[in-house]
């Protein structure tokens, strides 16, 4: 009998790819015959590449030569405009697609990992949400993953557990992810009065790492649609950026700002090279200057001295802002090992594997 780890969560960016690729890694160093399973991937684009990212990075880098991506992910769903692209008539065509993957996939395996969908609500209109589709396998157990650091958790974990109780299956565990260090006390404070008593187990509380969940400046410039100009500082394009800071004061007391911070990405006007030269002075990763405006060749020659990236935005700042906002930072292929490392000390490895 396969044991499954279905991963999925109310809040969506609660880190289930993250959570994936360590419980790969885990199961792989202990040598257990495993598989990884995503029902439903959500490309960006409606009519860009089909793939998920997600799903390609961990293809690529940690679940290798196992799978094809089309049985790993039997079913593409874009992001965009998903709603006016599937209907209730196409419910049946995609279970059976997911059934006969999964089938397929968990032959001769002990353990499956399932990343489900972004959210519990997702596709839920149609009849391909994460709670039919565990149905439709076979899974009545399902592992949450909460990623708010407020007392909210508890109130959304109690409302899953009433809602899939309501519809015939049940959380086996939870998963605190990505939670504020500051908060872990917290936690704890609520897994004992208010949580455990429940029958609900505390799989693990990972912290949030800001080197991990940090996104790079590759990334950020892909969100916002920006251009790369300063080809000499194409190294800082994997810097990581910790925090953002909209550059609309003068020089002076911009710097009061920029001097408390770490890692920063700097969003400015392209005429504003007072400001931005005050900027690559500290501790800058990246130079965003909004609507696609050339800076002063000063600005660049500096950006390159300081291997600083510089990104033009074709949005004014308050949409390069939301863009910014729409960020979901990917594990990069450095960071594998430190996943495994967080993971490993802090999931109750025994519970899972028994």
């Amino acid at each position: 009998m396969v044991k499954a780890f279905y991963l999925c969560s109310l809040a969506q960016r609660a880190g289930k790819s993250f959570l994936s690729i360590g419980f790969i890694q885990k199961l792989q160093k202990e040598g257990k015959r495993f598989a990884y399973f995503k029902p439903i991937g959500c490309p960006h684009g409606a009519y860009s590449s089909k793939a998920d990212k997600d799903i390609e990075f961990i293809l690529q880098n940690v679940y290798k030569d196992r799978s094809p991506y089309d049985l790993v992910c039997p079913v593409s769903i874009p992001d965009s405009y998903y709603i006016d692209l599937i209907d209730s008539s196409k419910k049946s065509e995609y279970i059976q697609k997911i059934k006969t993957a999964y089938d397929k996939i968990v032959k001769d395996v002990d353990y499956v990992i399932i990343e489900g969908a972004p959210s519990i609500r997702k596709f839920v209109r149609v009849g391909i949400d994460d709670v039919s589709i565990a149905k439709a396998l076979g899974i009545n157990d399902l592992i949450y993953v909460s990623p708010e650091s407020s007392d909210d958790c508890i109130d959304n974990i109690f409302f899953t557990k009433n809602y899939f109780e309501f519809r015939n299956v049940r959380i086996s565990g939870v998963i605190f992810n990505k939670i504020d260090l500051e908060y872990i006390a917290r936690i704890k404070e609520l897994q004992k009065d208010h949580i455990v008593k429940y029958n609900l187990p505390v799989l693990g509380i990972i912290e949030r790492s800001i080197a991990l969940f940090s996104p790079r400046v590759n990334e950020v410039m892909e969100a916002i649609g920006g251009e790369f100009i300063n080809e000499m500082a194409s190294a800082g394009l994997n810097n990581t950026v910790e925090t953002f800071i909209i550059g609309a004061m003068n020089a002076q007391a911009a710097l009061k700002y920029l001097r408390q911070v770490k890692k920063a990405a700097v969003i400015t006007g392209g005429d504003r090279a007072d400001l931005a030269l005050a900027a690559l002075y500290e501790d800058v990763s990246v130079l965003i200057l909004t609507g696609f405006i050339q800076p002063d060749a000063k600005v660049i020659t500096v950006a390159n001295e300081k291997n600083i990236p510089i990104i033009l935005s074709p949005s004014d700042t308050y949409t390069t802002m939301r863009n910014l906002e729409r960020i979901k930072p990917g594990i990069q292929e450095d960071e594998i090992q430190t996943v495994l490392d967080l993971m490993e000390n802090e999931i109750d490895w025994d519970f899972l594997l028994q």
